[in-house]
């Protein structure tokens, strides 16, 4: 091969192009990143996609450097020459770097001769790398989330969590994103001019926010799990009633993974009546009947447990007089009943930063807890926003004071230790510290079916995109208990919950739970690591809530659909594959969770008839023409959460796998048989034969099934 070397480099500001002259491929360069798209290869194709030659068909290559006046960039021309007859005589390949992007054209391409770009990119790392459709049509009414490193049909860009960045790859005639679990890489194909396009400041600029990437460091690297006593007994909250459902969650829920106790505002609080409010009971004097060995023996004892013990706080007022007031009685500029307090400190003080609040987020460490829940900090704001003029710094923004509290609470905690913001509304309250803390309340309370739809749906579908992004979006407590559900609806909101990867705070007192309620928890535990799919609000047409979460894990890709009747009468849905999962034109399994029923092969779509307030959960998995894994009864997820590998061996004819059990649990796998095997010692009914392996221990098991 003789190959005329001239320039085979460009560079405008920040990115670059640098084809290698002798295997013809090339890589992009980002200032700060290094190569951000690698061993990219240009093939010409027909109009059926078969390959017909590539770039080193050609012998001779030539490079032409210019940077044409007056245009802002850097171009390379690749002339590739000296091919067979069958080829044209002079391809040009022309490599344009832009500020934002670089641009890659075929020129001299007879019409029936389609140019064809494949690669790897490199955007990030591990978890921190999320594949999505940037520019999604905000109307369309699917929900995306993911588990691992999923891609799919129509997703064309790598958002980078640590930096609130994106790369985009786009064809003139088409693109599509994979992933090699192989090199641990995203690739790409595109086809027609390639453009790869950065973004910077995409959160920023898309939710007007202050962008810091969630920290997975600290109390929880993934979403927090367990009992909380507001939800559970509220104003009967104890101690007693603490350690109570403590170790209930220990004998019933802890292998499943349980792993939180929440002693929520009860700890200090009698009513909401704050008027009446016993005189010395407030933030450093807990309720002595309710709490008689203190915070930090309630503690001590939920970590005797295993569990993780979390406090909820609210330093920024007292309930009633008590003697931090009278210690700060020139700092209180609010003397007025609310429903967490009565006297509300200036935020703005100088002894309020740099006093008070170190001392009260000192306590919590003092007394042994490894995370909190802040509440009061709306009111807080309305508050500062009411009465500012009564501020000692009213130049001070009542963000700005607050942001100043809180940031100082997290110097004195420090980066592994876990805080809640609570609650928000609005995204001002939402997302006024979002760098701060890990978590945030997106809602008010959520008690009834009524709350669940205004305060768990409409919330989630806006607030979703900061989740596992920016911070762990927290949908408020899990309440199942019958007083407030009937079992459709209970079994609707966890799976809403557990499928969205969102905190699963346990809200009822576990001890006086239906057995058959308790069962829905232990379906949705333990909590998964799962992100959003789309830098967008979400939305839905009144009718339904479609959520679909896709997972990629090196044994297999499939897809967990979760959906839900929004209406309170029976109504029929249909589940397009293409329009409203993004599934390729295959055929699929289908599997019925819930009611453990294999629904059937399909391929354009799914049509369900649902009763009102009802929900259905379906695995839908791409069909091989071998037997193959269908569903696990363990996890909602159906295998994501237990199964660690599947593997068919085609010279034994034999599915096995890897599961982690958990003792006493009647742990089902369902594996889908295609006509013409028979199942070695198996009886096959309507194409599914039944895995019920040993679960006398927790730990992990290896099962298989053999085939004829």
């Amino acid at each position: 091969m003789n190959t005329i070397f001239n320039n085979t480099y460009a560079n405008y500001f920040e990115l670059a192009v640098q084809i290698d002259p002798h295997s013809r491929l090339f890589c992009c360069i980002c200032e700060g990143r290094g190569i951000i798209a690698d061993k990219v290869k240009l093939a010409f194709e027909d109009a059926n996609g078969n390959e017909l030659f590539d770039v080193n068909s050609y012998q001779k290559a030539e490079y032409i450097w210019e940077q044409p006046p007056h245009i802002p960039c850097t171009k390379i021309t690749e002339r590739l020459s000296d091919g067979n007859e069958a080829m044209p005589s002079v391809i040009d390949i022309v490599y344009t770097v832009k500020r934002d992007g670089i641009d890659c054209e075929a020129v001299g391409l007879p019409k029936d001769v389609f140019p064809c770009f494949r690669g790897e990119l490199i955007f990030g790392e591990g978890d921190d790398c999320m594949a999505v459709c940037l520019d999604r049509d905000i109307k369309q009414d699917d929900f995306r989330s993911a588990l691992g490193p999923v891609v799919c049909k129509i997703d064309d860009s790598l958002f980078d969590r640590k930096t609130d960045e994106a790369l985009t790859v786009k064809g003139t005639a088409s693109e599509r994103l994979g992933y090699s679990w192989s090199s641990q890489r995203y690739t790409f194909e595109a086809k027609g001019k390639l453009s790869l396009i950065t973004h910077r400041h995409v959160y920023e600029q898309r939710f007007r926010t202050r962008y810091s990437p969630i920290n997975k460091n600290n109390t929880f690297p993934k979403p927090p799990a367990g009992w909380m006593t507001w939800y559970a007994v509220m104003f009967g909250a104890s101690e007693d009633a603490v350690l109570k459902n403590a170790q209930w969650q220990r004998e019933n829920l802890y292998d499943y993974g349980a792993d939180t106790i929440w002693v929520d505002w009860e700890w200090y609080h009698s009513a909401f009546d704050n008027a009446e409010a016993p005189e010395n009971i407030g933030y450093f004097s807990p309720d002595p009947v309710r709490y008689p060995h203190g915070m930090k023996y309630v503690s001590d004892k939920i970590r005797e447990l295993g569990f993780i013990p979390a406090l909820w706080i609210g330093p920024t007022n007292e309930p009633a007089m008590t003697d931090t007031c009278r210690k700060y009685k020139d700092s209180i500029y609010v003397d007025k009943v609310s429903w967490c307090g009565k006297y509300f400190f200036d935020i703005t003080d100088e002894k309020i930063r740099d006093e008070l609040i170190p001392e009260a987020i000192s306590k919590v460490k003092e007394w042994g807890y490894d995370a909190l829940k802040w509440d009061c900090l709306p009111i807080t704001l309305a508050y500062a926003d009411q009465f500012h003029e009564y501020l000692k710094h009213p130049e001070m923004t009542s963000v700005e004071a607050l942001r100043e509290i809180c940031q100082r609470a997290r110097d004195i905690l420090g980066k592994d230790f876990y805080m809640l913001s609570c609650a928000g509304v609005n995204d001002r309250e939402v997302m006024m510290a979002s760098d701060i803390f890990d978590g945030a309340r997106i809602g008010n309370d959520i008690f009834t079916w009524k709350e669940f739809i205004s305060d768990f749906v409409e919330r989630i579908l806006r607030f979703y995109p900061y989740h596992n992004v920016v911070l762990y979006c927290d949908p408020d407590n899990v309440v199942i208990r019958p007083e407030f559900n009937d079992y459709e609806q209970a079994k609707s909101r966890v799976s809403a919950v557990s499928l969205l990867g969102l905190p699963i705070t346990l809200g009822d007192d576990l001890t006086a739970l239906p057995e058959e309620r308790v069962e829905l928890l232990r379906r949705v535990l333990p909590t998964l690591n799962i992100h959003p799919k789309d830098i967008r609000e979400g939305t839905h047409n009144g009718e339904r809530f479609l959520t679909n979460l896709a997972v990629n894990l090196p044994y297999e890709a499939w897809n967990v659909v979760n959906l839900l009747n929004l209406l309170e009468e029976d109504a029929e849905f249909t589940i397009d594959f293409d329009r409203d999962l993004h599934l390729d034109d295959e055929e699929y399994l289908v599997f019925d969770y819930w009611n453990r029923e294999f629904v059937g092969k399909m391929r354009d779509s799914l049509t369900v008839t649902l009763s009102g307030t009802a929900s259905a959960v379906y695995s839908i998995r791409k069909a091989t023409n071998h037997p193959q894994l269908l569903s696990s009864s363990r996890h909602i997820s159906q295998g994501a959460a237990e199964i660690s590998a599947v593997e068919w061996d085609a010279d034994s004819k034999t599915l096995s796998g890897h599961s982690k059990v958990v003792k006493g649990d009647p742990y089902k796998i369902w594996v889908y048989v295609p006509d013409g095997y028979r199942a070695v010692g198996y009886e096959i009914k309507n194409n599914v034969a039944e895995i019920i392996p040993d679960t006398s221990e927790t730990k992990e098991i290896t099962w298989s099934i053999r085939f004829y």
